[in-house]
Order: structure tokens, then C-alpha cells, then sequence
């Protein structure tokens, strides 16, 4: 399927936030799962060696959300793979009721900022992998380039995960859940609000925009050979890259869900105090 750049409501700055939270509340929930627990190990086993590999004990969230698949990730990580870290939840719009219960909840380890923050251009103080999960279909070519360049002239580690892959078969299934969650599970995801109940059941405009985003996301999605030639063209020195892909069990162990990923980190160390020299120009660039 060719790659189709259509709009999505999310992206827009004038968007309801009852809309946007409604997106990215769902979301949420459907990534943190038990049913995704195949998928969850498989990204915190990968994030793992990232953090070793960089000596890492930070993930900066970009693009979170309302914190997505991270906090099972982050349960993962600290539970079961013993490699203790701190997350700090960022958005260019943050869902500012989620990320407050994240830091209630996270005992300390999960931190957020509440002003936006561009992908673009991650203050030099904001040190640490960057996760992307389920985000990176939201820019363009030329802006997924300047997110991911951002990160290697900034010497920072980052790991995108697309959970994600632009088909045929993709597409039906997503927008068939897409409708099935809004309607079904809406009680149940952050919440119920008379104004989201009537948004939904009464005159259901917000299932209306899931599902349009749902199916447009997979539209949007990268391949694995399109993301390698985007890295191929931020030329980098002591910067590498990995790209790939993997199937987990969905629902019910049967259906083998796709993701896409890529990785990205610095091969040689560079002193913090070094970071504040690199023009701002260039990290943008």
C-alpha cells in the first residue's frame, strides 16, 4: 500500500481536549493490556539493551499521550528484566489528568512536564532514551527526519516503536477495534464524563474521529525500508541505527500483531558539559 499522508484530528492544536483525551485515553488502554503483554516484553527487552548499550537510566516519553504502552513497558523493566529506571512523560499537548495519575501512582519513578514539548527540539536538560510509541506516523517525512536528527546531534539514544504496519489486513482490523473499543470500553477508559458519554452514545463524534485516525494511522505508517532511508539521510558520524520489525500474539494468542522499530544511538560518549555546544541550528536541522 503507498504511504497516504491524510489528516488526522489529532494533530490539530485546536482539537477539543474532550476529543484528544478520548484518542489518546484509549489508546492507553488498549496498549497496557494483558492481551499486549507479548507485545510489552518484547519492546522492554529491546529497550533494555538500549539502556545498557548507553548507560542510561532515564526514558524521556515523547509524544506520550496519555502514557501509552510505556508504563507496562516500565513495569516490565523494573519487575521482571531488574533494570530499575525513571520516566519522564512529555507531549506537544499534554493529557494533563493522565499524566498526573501516572505520577501519583508511579511511586516516585514516572515524572512528567505539563508544558508542551516539541519532538522537534528536546531542551538540552532532558537527557536520556527517547521512547516514541505509536507516534512517529504523525509527522511527515521531512519532520520525522528532523525529530530523529535532533536526537543524534544531540548524542541522545532514542527508540521508536510503531505498533503499526500499513496493509491491507492492518487496516480492517484497526478500524473494526477502532469501533468495537470506542463503543464497548469507553465506561471503562479514564473518565466517564457526561460530556463524554453523550459524545459517544448519544451523538457519537468522538468513536467517529477514533476510528477515522485509527485507520488514517495505518496509512501513515513507515516501512521498515523507508525508515532506513531516512536515517540514511541524517549522516551522523559515531550516531548508528537499527531498524526492523517483529510479530507478538494479540488477542487470544491467535492473531500475530505487528510492530515496527527503530533505534538509534551514539557509539561514542560524549561529556554532558559538551552538549550545550552543539549549535541550535544544527540540532534542528
Amino acid at each position: 500500500m503507498p504511504r497516504c499522508h491524510l489528516f488526522e484530528w489529532e494533530d490539530q492544536a485546536w482539537l477539543p481536549v474532550v476529543f484528544r483525551n478520548f484518542i489518546t485515553d484509549h489508546l492507553r488502554y488498549f496498549l497496557t493490556r494483558k492481551v499486549r503483554e507479548p507485545v510489552n516484553r518484547a519492546i522492554a527487552q529491546r529497550l533494555k539493551s538500549l539502556l545498557i548499550r548507553t548507560d542510561s537510566n532515564q526514558i524521556i516519553d515523547l509524544c506520550a499521550g496519555a502514557g501509552g504502552p510505556l508504563l507496562a513497558v516500565h513495569r516490565i523493566l523494573a519487575e521482571d528484566a531488574c533494570e530499575p529506571v525513571e520516566v519522564l512523560l512529555t507531549d506537544l499537548y499534554p493529557n494533563v489528568e493522565a499524566f498526573q495519575k501516572h505520577v501519583r501512582e508511579g511511586g516516585g519513578a514516572i515524572n512528567a512536564r505539563y508544558e508542551p514539548i516539541s519532538a522537534f527540539d528536546v531542551p538540552f536538560g532532558l537527557q536520556g532514551l527517547r521512547t516514541l510509541f505509536t507516534a512517529l506516523h504523525h509527522f511527515q517525512p521531512e519532520g520525522a527526519r528532523q525529530l530523529l536528527a535532533d536526537a543524534a546531534h544531540k548524542r541522545q539514544p532514542i527508540a521508536v516503536f510503531e505498533l503499526l504496519e500499513r496493509t491491507p489486513r492492518m487496516f480492517v482490523l484497526t478500524g473494526l477495534f477502532s469501533l468495537w473499543q470506542s463503543f464497548i470500553m469507553t465506561p471503562f477508559v479514564g473518565r466517564l464524563t457526561l460530556q463524554r458519554f453523550f459524545l459517544t452514545y448519544v451523538f457519537p463524534l468522538a468513536p467517529a474521529i477514533f476510528f477515522w485516525d485509527g485507520v488514517v494511522s495505518v496509512l501513515r505508517t513507515y516501512t521498515p525500508q523507508e525508515l532506513r532511508e531516512l536515517t540514511d539521510s541524517i549522516g551522523v558520524e559515531d550516531y548508528a541505527w537499527e531498524v526492523g520489525r517483529f510479530d507478538a500474539p494479540g488477542p487470544g494468542g491467535i492473531v500475530l500483531l505487528p510492530t515496527i522499530f527503530l533505534l538509534g544511538w551514539p557509539t561514542v560518549p560524549v561529556e554532558p558539559d559538551l552538549l550545550a555546544t552543539v549549535p541550535h541550528e544544527l540540532a534542528t536541522s
